[in-house]
């Protein structure tokens, strides 16, 4: 039997899986945590890029084992993963600087004008179409940063996004795609160019920009030496990558009459667009064959739901000196907010910030009173305030022709309320995703 490979690698862990294209199916599927952050600072958010090649490595080879084992055929490899960050390279692809990933806060820093790295890049590109942006965590505010401050190495051959570095490692040349090179604010999805004026302002050498190929195409075959380091053929292909939120549309089977509601460590909705313009609260990105989706991101997704979580695992342990594993935690949760109403309460939930408001934004709550100041209501407003996030930006569209939604992501599958929350403010019903690593099936599918 012919089978393809999916890789995602997630801001907290990694999901590979063996996927059989005739019958759609996922035949084994292998996902460990990642382990490879660095404690440098709260404030910055790097990965050991050896600890997370070889971390990758370990899970395709748990395929590849598989696949042995019951005579199954690999034919070819796709990645997806976070997207934004990136690292910088040698010229045999060795990294010559941590991981740094978009939840970084370096770019927010202050210079001695006054302004933040992102600021002044913001300044060159006044009007962006797409809604995209600049923002810390960003490749280019992150490049610009190491540049001003004697960080930037002088053998760097290679500016390179989290999952680009590992389809390039295995083909041997530094690849990326238009997806991918859109989110670090470097490239322009619909002109399908770099934007030189911000390219230019931060230092970044041309030559130091990788080849970037159309999301799906064949970029080349595993290299024999990573090949028989990953006990598979060097004949099997690779194919270009396509960032994680577009990945989970492809592996949800999310049709055009559709909007997916994806919720992990942040949230999106997202729905096919023609009008290649952002609104407030939305941004353009590239699928692939010329498609493009409207993405309502927010960083207030499973995060948001697990910061109130551990909220309620300090109260327990300050005043009865015991502990709750999070699993009952959620259960009781995900009870109560079903049980319940918000009861007036307005909950905020951008505990990190939004890409669309002020720097300095952060959570609030509002319309307590003495009667409804209770978890049951506290917890039914921090869902709808996580379902608004993604909900308002896609009213404020107005591109209403859907005809239902389509739920994925680890955070709610489990999570009763929010699914029931999503339908009544989507006024539309929700199916759940079949497939439970809907990037990784995604990447997969790029294979076809």
């Amino acid at each position: 039997m012919k089978v393809v490979i999916g890789v995602d690698i997630g801001s907290s862990g990694i999901k590979a899986v063996l996927y059989e294209p005739e019958k759609e199916e996922v035949l084994y599927a292998d996902e460990r945590s990642i382990s490879s952050r660095i404690r440098s600072s709260p404030e910055y958010f790097e990965e050991d890029p050896i600890t997370l090649r070889d971390q990758v490595f370990h899970s395709i080879r748990s395929l590849v084992n598989y696949a042995s084992s019951n005579d199954h055929i690999i034919e070819a490899i796709a990645f997806t993963g976070q997207m934004h960050g990136g690292l910088l390279v040698d010229r045999d692809l060795q990294p010559l600087t941590p991981i740094i990933t978009w939840q970084d806060k370096r770019g927010n820093e202050r210079r001695s004008d006054g302004k933040t790295y992102v600021e002044e890049l913001r300044e060159l590109l006044p009007y962006d179409p797409t809604g995209v942006s600049v923002h810390s965590g960003f490749l280019i505010p992150s490049l610009y940063w190491l540049r001003v401050n004697g960080l930037f190495p002088n053998n760097a051959a290679k500016v390179l996004g989290i999952y680009d570095w590992l389809q390039s490692i295995l083909i041997g040349r530094a690849v990326t795609d238009v997806s991918s090179a859109a989110a670090w604010a470097m490239f322009d999805p619909i002109s399908k160019s770099w934007k030189a004026s911000l390219i230019d302002f931060a230092g970044i050498d041309k030559d130091l920009l990788p080849d970037v190929a159309e999301p799906g195409s064949k970029i080349g075959n595993i290299n024999s030496e990573i090949a028989r380091a990953l006990g598979i053929e060097d004949r099997v292909a690779v194919y270009a990558s396509v960032g994680d939120t577009q990945a989970a549309y492809l592996g949800s089977g999310t049709t055009s009459k559709e909007v997916l509601v994806n919720f992990g460590t942040g949230s999106q909705s997202m729905w096919e667009t023609k009008f290649l313009e952002a609104t407030h609260g939305t941004d353009i990105r590239y699928l692939r064959d010329g498609r493009y989706l409207a993405c309502a991101p927010t960083l207030a997704g499973g995060e948001a739901y697990n910061i109130m979580a551990d909220f309620f695992r300090d109260v327990l342990r300050v005043f009865t000196n015991s502990y709750l594993p999070s699993l009952d935690i959620f259960r009781i949760m995900d009870e109560l907010a079903l049980s319940s109403n918000s009861e007036g309460i307005a909950i905020d939930p951008i505990f990190q910030g939004s890409k669309f408001r002020d720097d300095a934004d952060r959570a609030s709550v509002a319309n307590l009173t003495k009667l409804n100041f209770k978890a049951g209501p506290f917890i039914r407003a921090l869902v709808e305030g996580m379902v608004e996030e993604i909900a308002a930006p896609y009213y404020l569209r107005g591109e209403y022709e859907h005809t239902g939604l389509v739920g994925g992501g680890n955070a709610l599958r489990p999570n009763s309320a929010l699914r029931q929350v999503a339908e009544e403010r989507f006024n539309l019903p929700l199916r759940v995703s079949k497939n439970e690593s809907e990037a990784a099936v995604g990447a997969a599918m790029l294979c076809l």
